[in-house]
């Protein structure tokens, strides 16, 4: 009994099996039918209005041979192969293999399904898996791109390509070359793998390690990315393009580099509104400006670059900005600096520390030409301090200040406009005694610095003066009103680049 069921299935196998072949055999019909043999083997030759048929997958040809024993054809001039996917198929030569239901197509390839047409002279394509293969060189074209590769491979199920050597992606307004990309075309989303570049219509220049570009949300994600323009370079890890309000989102390792004046811009994070011309630099910010024998930093929590665009004419620092170079140290709650002409200007609480001198007042407004001070401008409640060889502070106060410096940004005359007081030691040429201290009151003054000490003083406007000998001089002498050090607040190097100390753009400082 066991051998009889044994049998039995064995037997039903057999028919199941012989009825799939039946059903995957080729079905053709044409209006001239020959019969020869090509290497001893029978082949049908069908002339004129061919037609082959395996289930609901037609081919149309102007001539082909048929292997039967095999379920092979090849089809010659005009072939057309429609799929039950609604997906069609030409070419001027095909081998179809009946069994693995593979089609061979070759010479003037184009695939159709939908608005997407791939145009290749090499396409391989599983008829059971809706897969093809194209080589050497395609091109994929939606009513939005025109994609080409010297390799792909599409599938008809997932509307998924992936294209890979010289690939080439061809949008409304820009350029993108890749080593590969997957393509949904469907969701009109790129994603490129290695080594990238987009060329934009206004030129922009894109270089990235891959991302995905989403055309139907305007949106792109990209990783290791620089971003250059006529004016400026943006890199970041990661950056996040919104193309529909033109902002680009840069996070880890953001670096703007200012072409025009060579600035560099560090932080954690950054954006760049390109219809507003305006980049903003974020979390631990540090500018960073190698000038003659020197390097220029400035940190704060933000600094924005607008840009008119003609160059990048003014940077924005705000919240805690500390600045260093060798003879010219300060700090504010923010500054302005135009770059075009090198002003800084500095507000609320600035202070500058310059070799032994302190500057403060409401504003601070300097230029700063490669590695010099050519002039200062201190305006409202002006106060500098400056301590000598003694540990005296000289002192000297007024409404609005401006002063001028000579090589090495040591000053060379400071000009008082308004309510203009001063307190000065009187040394002995060994700089080691005072001889007096003088004090002066006087609506406008000027005084002349050789060596940094002042030489000689101007009074204008009925000046109060007096000299207390040594022995004569009081703590109450000693300060003018308002007077406050803050030698404990001036910034160090690794105050300002601490964060980035280890980064590899600073190793070398």
């Amino acid at each position: 009994m066991k051998f009889f069921y044994f049998n039995l299935i064995t037997f039903c196998l057999v028919l199941t099996e012989i009825s799939a072949q039946k059903k995957d055999k080729i079905s053709y019909k044409a209006d001239e039918l020959k019969f020869r043999r090509i290497n001893k083997e029978p082949v049908r030759k069908l002339i004129n209005n061919v037609i082959f048929t395996q289930g609901k997958t037609e081919i149309t040809c102007d001539s082909a041979n048929f292997y039967n024993r095999r379920n092979i054809l090849e089809a010659f001039g005009n072939i057309v192969i429609t799929n039950p996917d609604s997906s069609v198929i030409k070419a001027r030569k095909l081998i179809y293999n009946g069994e693995s239901k593979i089609a061979k197509l070759r010479e003037d390839v184009i695939y159709t399904k939908g608005d997407e047409q791939i145009k290749t002279n090499n396409l391989d394509y599983d008829l059971n898996e809706k897969k093809g293969y194209f080589f050497n060189n395609g091109e994929l074209k939606d009513n939005v791109n025109i994609l080409s590769s010297e390799f792909g491979i599409f599938y008809g199920n997932n509307d998924l390509s992936i294209f890979y050597s010289g690939v080439i992606l061809v949008g409304e307004n820009y350029t993108l070359e890749s080593d590969s990309m997957t393509y949904n075309t469907t969701l009109r989303e790129a994603t490129t793998f290695g080594y990238t570049e987009i060329i934009s219509e206004d030129s922009t220049y894109i270089e990235s390690l891959g991302g995905t570009f989403r055309q139907e949300s305007n949106n792109s994600n990209l990783k290791s990315s620089k971003i250059e323009t006529s004016n400026y370079i943006l890199e970041a890890d990661f950056i996040n393009f919104d193309e529909q309000n033109s902002v680009y989102y840069a996070k880890n390792n953001v670096i703007l580099n200012i072409k025009e004046s060579n600035y560099f811009v560090y932080g954690d994070e950054g954006i760049y509104n390109k219809s507003k011309n305006l980049t903003k630099i974020f979390g631990n910010s540090l500018l960073k400006k190698n000038i003659e024998n020197d390097t220029f930093y400035l940190s704060s929590d933000t600094i924005l670059a607008i840009d008119d665009s003609k160059d990048i004419n003014q940077l924005f620092a705000y919240n805690d900005v500390k600045f260093f170079k060798k003879d010219f140290i300060g700090k504010a709650d923010s500054l302005i600096f135009y770059l075009s002409d090198s002003i800084i200007k500095m507000f609320h609480d600035p202070i500058i520390w310059n070799y032994s001198n302190q500057i403060t007042s409401d504003t601070i407004s300097f230029k700063l030409f490669n590695n010099q001070v050519e002039k200062m401008n201190l305006i409202r409640n002006s106060f500098i301090i400056s301590e000598d060889t003694l540990g005296n502070f000289n002192q000297i106060k007024g409404r609005d200040m401006e002063a001028t410096f000579s090589e090495n940004n040591f000053l060379k005359n400071i000009k008082v406009t308004g309510n203009g007081e001063t307190i000065y030691f009187g040394l002995n040429e060994d700089y080691k005694s005072i001889i007096g201290l003088n004090y002066i009151i006087c609506s406008d003054l000027k005084l002349n610095f050789e060596n940094n000490e002042i030489n000689n003083i101007i009074f204008y406007n009925n000046p109060i003066a007096k000299m207390v000998p040594p022995h004569e001089i009081k703590e109450e002498n000693l300060y003018i009103k308002s007077f406050e050090w803050r030698e404990s607040e001036k910034p160090k190097i690794d105050d300002i680049v601490f964060y980035f100390r280890n980064k590899i753009y600073l190793r070398n400082e």
